[in-house]
């Protein structure tokens, strides 16, 4: 999987935090640093992944 897999199409860096409101992954990390995939659990199961905790934090976890 490469790191392109993780961008969901919204990128927006929150410079004062770091990190894409998108994806919540630092401008280090969507410029290359090798990311690892997710755990088997979350490829094999339907059900949508949710976002990451600073990102959640930032915009609220959405709906079902």
């Amino acid at each position: 999987m490469s790191g392109d897999a993780l961008c969901v199409g919204v990128c927006m860096i929150d410079w004062d935090s770091g990190v894409c409101l998108g994806c919540g992954r630092t401008a280090d990390e969507i410029n290359g640093v090798p990311v690892a995939p997710p755990p088997a659990a979350l490829q094999a199961d339907d059900k949508p992944v949710p976002l990451p905790a600073n990102v959640a934090a930032q915009v609220g976890e959405g709906s079902d």
